[in-house]
């Protein structure tokens, strides 16, 4: 692959092919917009190069406090150009799932369909990626979080890694940490008090130790609290005065998909294998800098994992992490070149309120959202009732596991003697999320969805994992049925 400038060319041609309702504008009062975009593209090699298809991409800035959270799963917690991409590319699977089960119950009565086949069953009667095709994320800059501590620190004037330290640890500078100071709003301080409460460490806290051993794995910062510190686990957003949020930056959780994959917990309990991140390519960094990032990125998206994962007997087979690329592909609503073209600081625009969602090849290839819900929809709601499905995203938890009851309605025995889905415990999404299936002793080959919540449970509970800290809504934001309401 060319240094990632041919995945970054078919993300910014299927950003630029779109309506420009969603994307940054230059507001009433003259300030201009910016945001960040992320897209998803399967690689095909061929003899003339690589075939690159973006099936979806995603911007957005925002995430939701934790204060604001619905039970229902009625709206989206976290609008980060990254994990609308990602969950833009749980649809576009969704969407060949029941592609391949309409094909499977076309043959069945001897007829046959002509459409594009991405996914192929494997010997055990699971869904997979067939194997002409490998991942690619695009982003067009550096992940929020672990991935962008190198390039702050660099940005504010550290010079370098502690003196007598391998690993790219950065000395501690107070005068670099977001603090909220003696002029702090009533709001602000509460902020602060409701983050503690979470378990997260604020600006307020000091300084947490210099180095990975002296950092504990429960802390979680939040944003930019002490950067100069490396592999620890971060949330959004980086301003220490906005309201605390229980999303994690999206270094945190690019390193997750990669060992986890990107099909996530409801289709691996569909039957869908994982997915690796094969390639991650980043926009928006400059060549100076790039031999050095590019260590800090993979550390940061995956590497941070890899002597864990050995631990615990995974092969490189099992999980690697994304070979990282860098683009001189300018995305034209970067904050850096929308500054330039405006011909004002970086600190002059400001970002896009809204999220853009492309999805290809589903009916409405196209979404808006603003704070988590669909552009111009009204958010107010009957009590203990869900948003209408004219308000929802169709990205959000009750979308998305409405997509996986209605697959697992459309399944059919595959003949191979493992569990169907039709043996799905559903009552709940929380409850789909972590059904049980046979044991290894059970079953000659493991279900997808019990591979994927074990090691799930081992990165997070693990008390030797560095993620042993990670922060979760929990079940009762999950215990929603199909329609969106509450079970007792």
């Amino acid at each position: 692959m060319q240094q990632g400038g041919d995945v970054a060319r078919e993300v910014l041609r299927a950003y630029a092919a779109l309506p420009v309702r969603g994307k940054p504008r230059r507001r009433d009062n003259g300030v201009n917009e910016w945001t960040v975009l992320a897209g998803i593209c399967l690689v095909q090699d061929g003899e003339e190069g690589p075939r690159v298809q973006c099936v979806a991409l995603g911007t957005g800035l925002k995430a939701l406090p934790h204060s604001k959270l619905p039970v229902h799963g009625d709206v989206l917690h976290d609008s980060h150009a990254e994990v609308i991409a990602r969950r833009g590319f749980h649809l576009w699977l969704y969407a060949q799932v029941e592609r391949e089960l309409a094909c499977e119950r076309a043959k069945g009565k001897g007829r046959a369909l002509d459409a594009p086949s991405f996914l192929e069953r494997d010997t055990a009667g699971y869904w997979r990626l067939r194997s002409e095709y490998t991942v690619a994320i695009y982003v067009s800059t550096l992940p929020c979080g672990d991935a962008s501590t190198f390039f702050l620190a660099q940005a504010a004037g550290v010079g370098g890694p502690a003196p007598g330290l391998a690993a790219p640890v950065w000395r501690d500078s107070r005068e670099l940490l977001p603090s909220v100071g003696a002029g702090s709003t009533e709001q602000s301080a509460s902020a602060l008090r409701i983050a503690a409460s979470l378990g997260l460490s604020t600006a307020h806290d000091g300084f947490r130790g210099g180095s990975d051993s002296e950092t504990p794995a429960a802390i979680v910062h939040r944003g930019r609290v002490s950067y100069s510190s490396v592999s620890c686990l971060r949330t959004k957003p980086g301003r220490a005065d906005s309201p605390p949020t229980t999303s994690h930056s999206c270094s945190d959780k690019l390193a997750v998909w990669s060992l986890l994959g990107l099909q996530g917990a409801l289709l691996s309990q569909l039957g869908v294998r994982r997915i690796p991140i094969a390639f991650l390519v980043v926009g928006g960094v400059p060549e100076q800098l790039r031999r050095r990032v590019k260590d800090e990125v993979r550390r940061a998206v995956g590497g941070r994992l890899e002597d864990w994962a050995r631990a615990l007997g995974m092969a490189e087979s099992d999980f690697c992490p994304p070979s990282i690329h860098f683009s001189d592909n300018v995305f034209d609503h970067a904050r850096e070149e929308v500054a330039r073209q405006a011909g004002c600081d970086e600190a002059d625009v400001a970002s896009c309120q809204t999220s853009l969602s492309y999805v290809a090849n589903v009916n409405e290839t196209i979404e808006i959202i603003v704070n988590g819900i669909r552009h111009s929809a009204p958010s107010r709601r009957k009590e203990g009732e869900p948003l209408g499905p004219k308000a929802r995203s169709r990205l959000c938890k009750l979308s998305l596991f409405q997509c996986f009851e209605a697959s697992l309605d459309n399944s059919e025995p595959d003949g191979s003697g493992q569990a169907t889905p039709r043996a799905h415990a559903r009552s709940t999404y929380f409850a789909a999320k972590h059904a049980r299936w046979p044991t290894e002793s059970q079953a000659s080959t493991p279900h997808p969805g019990a591979e994927y919540q074990a090691l799930k449970a081992a990165l997070r509970d693990d008390s030797s994992g560095l993620f042993a800290g990670w922060l979760v809504s929990g079940e009762p934001y999950e215990h929603f049925d199909g329609l969106g309401h509450v079970v007792d």
